[in-house]
């Protein structure tokens, strides 16, 4: 995990520690670093009181010019900033994921917070699965102990695999952004919105024990943080459907790009028309299930075409996601209002194996 942090560029240095539970002060013990400060010895001068604070404030702290947040430097590696981001077991933080710079080449700022928040639902499950997996070896002996230690190595690498396809992913979506919007602002509010589309799928994963992604959760869950509910012109229908957590970064983007075009010209925005969210689940010919879903608006006069603005949701649906899913799609635009239909194999159980994303 902290390997990846540093050779993503989102840091120099990058670190895991959890609270210690040998006494009542919050002390830090180290679990992993990476960068920088990886090459110097014995754990990291860290302050514990802004630390602590960070906390107690159960919320992600941004300190410029630390002073005080470090006590000493490593090998006199100096920092310029420091970004600590909270991990949970439960509803409870137990420890930290820390981000350095060490010169004003890299700056935190407020995107780096929403990635690292989607990030650290990650965390919290490895630690939880380490917890588990401590609890069990305490319990077990010989053959029990090496089948929990393996265990634990394949959810790891699974864990590591999905991280990288994530960071990917954002890093695929912030690039099309900047390339269609035509300016700085455009592009900070379109990869706000598609940042925060990824994040809500993310805690969904989170939440399943499985791993999987029920579709309908999801698609509310998108309608319902634009203030879209049930009602006569909003039509959600399918039967209960799992998809694994590639295929629902995908769709949910997609779902994403359609909410706001029905929002800025299509049926979530003209008075009387409707919109039609339904799917089902089918065999093929191979015996593998295909996930069948459409979107049909009617009574909306003119529709422009999706992401007419800046290209992206097109160019998601009819390139991307077949790229992606081996989907097959088609977007029609007419008189009455956007239809899209996307057909995509999907896993029944388990998760399937992380796709990287296309080339920005």
């Amino acid at each position: 995990m902290c390997d990846l942090l540093v050779e993503s560029n989102l840091a120099h240095s990058a670190g895991i520690s959890v609270l210690s539970t040998s006494d009542a002060t919050r002390d830090f013990r180290e679990i992993a670093r990476s960068g920088a400060w990886s090459r110097a010895e014995g754990p990291p001068p860290l302050d514990a009181r802004s630390c602590s604070r960070a906390i107690v404030l159960d919320q992600p702290l941004l300190v410029a010019q630390p002073g005080p947040l470090c006590s000493g430097s490593k090998d006199g590696i100096p920092v310029h900033e420091a970004l600590l981001i909270p991990f949970y077991h439960g509803a409870a933080p137990v420890g930290l994921i820390w981000l350095l710079s060490h010169d004003e080449r890299r700056e935190f700022d407020r995107e780096d917070l929403r990635l690292m928040g989607s990030i650290s639902p990650f965390v919290s499950a490895a630690h939880r699965m380490n917890a588990v997996s401590h609890q069990r070896r305490l319990s077990s002996f010989g053959q029990a102990a090496r089948q929990s230690m393996e265990r634990q190595k394949v959810l790891v690498a699974e864990l590591q695999h999905r991280v990288r396809n994530m960071l990917s992913i954002v890093r695929y979506v912030f690039s099309r952004t900047v390339e269609t919007s035509a300016d700085i602002d455009e592009a900070s509010m379109h990869f706000k919105g598609r940042l925060d589309a990824l994040a809500r799928t993310q805690v969904i994963v989170a939440q399943s024990p499985s791993g999987l992604v029920d579709l309908e959760v999801m698609i509310r869950d998108e309608l319902l943080s634009v203030g879209q509910g049930d009602g006569a012109t909003l039509i959600i229908d399918g039967p209960p459907v799992q998809i694994d957590a590639v295929a629902a970064e995908n769709i949910g983007l997609a779902i994403h790009e359609l909410t706001m075009n029905a929002i800025k010209f299509g049926a979530l925005g003209v008075p009387g028309a409707t919109l039609d969210i339904g799917w089902s689940v089918n065999m093929d010919e191979r015996g593998r299930p295909i996930l069948n879903l459409r979107w049909v608006e009617t009574g909306v006069p003119i529709v422009p075409v999706v992401g007419q603005r800046d290209g992206f949701g097109k160019e998601l649906i009819e390139k991307a996601l077949p790229y992606r899913l081996g989907a097959e799609t088609r977007l029609d635009i007419h008189g009455g209002g956007v239809r899209c239909f996307i057909s995509t194999p999907i896993e029944i159980r388990g998760t399937a194996a992380a796709m990287e994303a296309p080339d920005a």
